[in-house]
């Protein structure tokens, strides 16, 4: 693929980011900041809103930990007395999620309404190319489907043509339902790239062969693509008993993973519904979790800490290429490649954000520090 055509596909991500996500109006002020690995990311989307002829305001940040972040957003920040439209804050980061205490200030100082916070992991080239090529309303229509035929259901079975074949109890009046969907909700953070519905599984049991990708909170040069050498998870009572892959290096990694504290807890049952991201990518990216299919999380969850009370520093997604799904006694699955939307309102109650505070970025000396002392802590890694 010839540069030119990367720029044409990327600017085209761009604009659905912009015109679909964002949704932008005469009157929005934009600032947009950026970890060091993102730099080109920002500067696309600085482009394209200046091509729409706005001036948005560009800080750097360092990931997970920068004590002059607060300031150095502040200068740029407009008085909300005078804000005539919203502020639009868009954060760019591949490998991290960072500073939520420093944004999350920002929704009560300038009013739910009046404040847009889209907070972007995985920034890259794929990202614009790949994650936004289905728009937050058909994102929205789609995970509205599966949460209205999976509302009151108490168990599902999902099977796939590499050999997963899962029980899942789900208990939907404990565990809150996830959706991300690219949708802004005034007074919360918008979470890209977007197109899963997630949730804290009651039980599960059987066996998950991920022949899709993996995606991990750690910081990771490995290919992820695992059609090749798929990985093998024996589950019991919703612990992973054991995991195989023949590719030594991921054996090794998903290894420890599910030996770090609680990382053995299968934390997450998710639904991936964005069709428009395509083959898996190698890299270890939020994008592949969001494809058609299936993905458990092992380790950290998806849930307050009020409804599910372990804590787990290492979070380990394993995917699946689509998947047939039984809901309770209905005779008939249904394809998750192919999920046929209906004309059904979206959950109020299911939340936005599938990433709550800051996130990932976890080196791999640190996940084997875990693994082999369970007292380890890694300071300013927290939940997926």
């Amino acid at each position: 693929m010839t540069a030119q055509m990367v720029d044409e596909r990327v600017f085209e991500g761009v604009g659905s980011l912009l015109d679909d996500y964002v949704v932008i109006r005469d009157q929005d002020k934009f600032v947009i900041t950026y970890t060091p690995d993102s730099r080109e990311p920002a500067a696309w989307v600085a482009l394209g809103l200046k091509h729409r002829g706005f001036d948005p305001a560009i800080i750097p940040m360092r990931p997970l930990e920068d004590a002059e972040f607060a300031e150095r957003i502040g200068k740029v920040l407009p008085d909300p007395a005078t804000m005539a439209g919203r502020l639009v804050i868009v954060t760019l980061e591949r490998d991290t999620m960072s500073h939520f205490d420093v944004l999350a200030p920002l929704l009560s100082r300038y009013g739910a309404d009046k404040i847009m916070i889209l907070r972007i992991i995985s920034a890259s080239a794929d990202f614009f190319t790949r994650a936004l090529n289905v728009s937050p309303v058909e994102l929205s229509s789609l995970n509205a489907t599966l949460l209205h035929r999976l509302d009151n259901a108490k168990r599902v079975r999902v099977t796939t043509e590499g050999g997963t074949d899962i029980t899942v109890d789900l208990d939907s009046e404990k565990y809150q339902w996830i959706s991300n969907r690219g949708v802004w909700r005034p007074g919360g953070f918008t979470i890209l790239p977007a197109g899963e519905i997630a949730t804290y599984p009651a039980g599960v049991e059987g066996v998950l062969v991920a022949d899709g990708a993996y995606n991990a909170n750690i910081i990771s040069d490995l290919n992820a693509k695992l059609a090749d050498n798929p990985a093998r998870v024996e589950i019991e009572a919703g612990k992973a008993l054991s995991v195989s892959c023949a590719r030594p290096e991921l054996q090794e990694m998903f290894q420890l993973c599910l030996d770090s504290p609680n990382g053995r807890n299968v934390g997450e049952f998710g639904l991936g519904t964005n069709h428009g991201v395509g083959p898996f990518s190698t890299t270890n990216s939020h994008i592949n979790e969001r494809s058609c299919g299936l993905h458990l999380g092992f380790g950290a969850h998806n849930q307050s800490f009020t409804r599910v009370e372990y804590m787990a520093w290492a979070h380990l997604d394993l995917i699946t290429i689509g998947g047939l799904m039984w809901i309770d006694d209905e005779p008939d699955p249904i394809d998750l490649t192919r999920v046929q939307p209906i004309d059904v309102p979206h959950p109020a109650d299911a939340l936005d954000e599938d990433i709550t505070g800051d996130c990932c970025g976890m080196g791999y000396r640190q996940l084997k520090g875990l693994s082999e002392d369970p007292s380890c802590q890694v300071p300013g890694v927290q939940r997926p």
